[in-house]
């Protein structure tokens, strides 16, 4: 009788037994696995597999372009972030000088002051001590007359400035100077060919050389840093000339085709 109270006891505790979390997770595995198994390949037809891969495409897209306006909205906060830093530091900058400025006056005795900062973007920033104000405001017009000066400056020195576009080419005897030897004869060699008129129509032997070779008398002749009495290069082959007769005749070359980029990107 004892043993059957035992076991009866071992039977309800059996039983009432919660189930742990192993038991319910092979429960539901089972439970997904039986639901899987009711389609079968023989019940699940070409069209019904066609507008799950629908459904799935579209929701793939949707996620990538989710995705890709977060990233888009990551970029535009970034570069937010980037030109309010950049504001921050100009002011602070200009708080700085502006503090310098009147210590100088005060200390250094200065009967006044004036200066101007043109950003790469944004307006000018100016700043002038009452006396001075007026006339840098209304005469000077530095916020108008500042930019334009820059502008002058970067064409008549063949400085890139940051609106140009690709059409602006003015290579300075500088930079080419940079290259080898090699490399300007024969980029010399291929352009020479392509100038309007073409080289072959002014024969070497004859010495005659053709309108678009310089003279010596160019703006931008200067900067190759050759005596003044040298005079012009020799009308010679390109491999014949020295380098800085090649740098000379180069620069003259691009600049009597800058108005024809795409030939010379195409060579």
């Amino acid at each position: 009788m004892m043993f059957d109270e035992m076991t009866m006891c071992g039977d309800m505790n059996f039983f009432s037994a919660p189930l742990g979390e192993k038991d319910v997770a092979v429960s539901q595995s089972e439970a997904e696995a039986t639901v899987e198994d009711d389609y079968t390949d023989e019940e699940v037809d070409v069209d019904e597999l066609e507008r799950r891969l629908w459904r799935y495409k579209m929701r793939l897209k949707r996620l990538k372009e989710q995705h890709k306006g977060k990233e888009g909205i990551d970029i535009a906060k970034q570069r937010q972030s980037q030109e309010q830093a950049r504001r921050k530091k100009m002011s602070r900058a200009q708080d700085g000088i502006l503090k310098y400025m009147l210590k100088m006056m005060e200390v250094c005795k200065a009967q006044g002051f004036v200066y101007g900062i043109i950003p790469e973007k944004g307006k000018p920033v100016t700043g002038a001590s009452d006396n001075l104000r007026e006339w840098w405001k209304d005469k000077v017009r530095f916020d108008r007359n500042g930019p334009a000066a820059i502008a002058k400056y970067q064409a008549d020195n063949l400085i890139p400035g940051k609106n140009d576009g690709c059409n602006n080419i003015g290579p300075t005897p500088h930079t080419l100077q940079e290259l080898q030897d090699t490399t300007l004869g024969s980029l010399l060699s291929a352009l020479m060919q392509h100038c309007d008129p073409p080289q072959r129509r002014f024969p070497l032997e004859k010495g005659v050389p053709p309108p678009w070779w310089p003279t010596g008398n160019e703006e931008w002749w200067p900067q190759l840093g050759l005596p003044k009495d040298q005079g012009p290069p020799p009308y010679k082959k390109p491999h014949d000339l020295k380098k800085a007769w090649k740098v000379g005749v180069l620069t003259a070359v691009i600049k009597h085709m800058s108005p024809d980029i795409a030939k010379i990107r195409k060579l």
